[in-house]
């Protein structure tokens, strides 16, 4: 049981998807397992987060109800123990030849095991102990998911955090010489215009909200999936367009400044944004270079009156 617990916590460190495949074969090693199937309760639905064995694979992301009758899923969470699939409990399919479902502790996850046959008890409480040890190692693989989430994207905007964006952008830069066609990368800076009056006048409240359209906007710019939208802080944001000449990053500047500008014409303040748009390799060689290049870009457009696209011309 050490080991088996040694095991799972070093697959916490891992990730969700480790615990699970360390859990199944701690639980193979245990007993004569045909699958293994884990269901995560989402409102009175089971959802089929994990599937091993070749009869239980179709099972994976499919959902049941929870509140079925014979269920051993929903027997199980119910009760906050261990129950056999045996009458008046249904076995998740016909052919399994014995069925236990163990609930997860502190976690809506319930695990099916099929097994080759009916557990002793003894070979139950095994089971038992080893799920256990697996809740808390799910536990510390899902808070160490959720923390790596919040370090990546913006609580409010859903868009990348300004460390992430960074990062990530830096390392684009840094491998883009090691290849052999060169890519084109191009970054738009955008700052909304208006925004604190329109905090000043509707609350912070309604602001989160604009910030979120807006965020939506530069969703919808971001052309391709390798493109990047993050919120840089504030009401300013970031877009990075790959495989994109200037000119077309300038046109699609433009676009998004329109969309902004549209969104809001109808309202008391009408939030407008200025955006600076600079491109690697022709404005710069580096990603802080990039973003120099494009903030200075949006300040000019900025001192110009506002609601404009600017850039440096080369």
């Amino acid at each position: 049981m050490v080991r088996i617990a040694c095991d799972l916590i070093g697959a916490a460190r891992r990730g969700v998807d480790e615990v699970y495949r360390t859990l199944e074969r701690a639980l193979r090693a245990a007993a004569g397992l045909d699958a293994l199937t884990l269901w995560e309760l989402e409102s009175d639905r089971f959802k089929c987060v994990f599937s091993s064995g070749g009869r239980y694979r179709h099972y994976c992301d499919a959902t049941l109800s929870a509140l079925a009758a014979g269920s051993p899923l929903g027997e199980a969470r119910r009760t906050g123990r261990s129950c056999e699939a045996e009458p008046p409990l249904v076995p998740l399919q016909a052919a399994d030849r014995a069925g236990l479902a163990i609930p997860l502790e502190n976690l809506p996850l319930v695990a099916y095991l099929s097994l080759a046959v009916k557990p002793h008890e003894s070979t139950s409480r095994l089971l038992g102990e080893i799920c256990t040890i697996a809740s808390a190692a799910l536990a510390v693989a899902r808070d160490r998911a959720d923390d790596r989430i919040r370090a990546t994207y913006d609580g409010l905007t859903g868009l990348l955090t300004p460390r992430a964006f960074r990062s990530e952008l830096a390392a684009r830069l840094r491998e883009a010489p090691r290849v052999r066609i060169v890519p084109r990368i191009a970054l738009a800076f955008v700052d909304t215009d208006r925004f604190k009056e329109w905090n000043d006048r509707y609350g912070h409240a309604s602001g989160d909200e604009v910030l979120r359209r807006i965020a939506g906007m530069l969703r919808a710019h971001a052309a391709g999936p390798e493109d990047l939208a993050a919120r840089n802080g504030g009401d300013e944001f970031c877009l990075v367009w790959t495989d994109c000449e200037k000119s077309s990053a300038i046109l699609r500047a433009e676009s998004l400044r329109n969309s902004i500008a549209t969104a809001f014409v109808e309202e008391p303040v009408a939030i407008t944004a200025s955006i600076g748009v600079a491109a690697y390799p022709i404005d710069a060689r580096t990603a802080e270079e990039l973003l120099e290049a494009a903030d200075a870009a949006m300040y000019d457009a900025k001192h110009s009156g506002r609601n404009r696209v600017a850039f440096r011309r080369t």
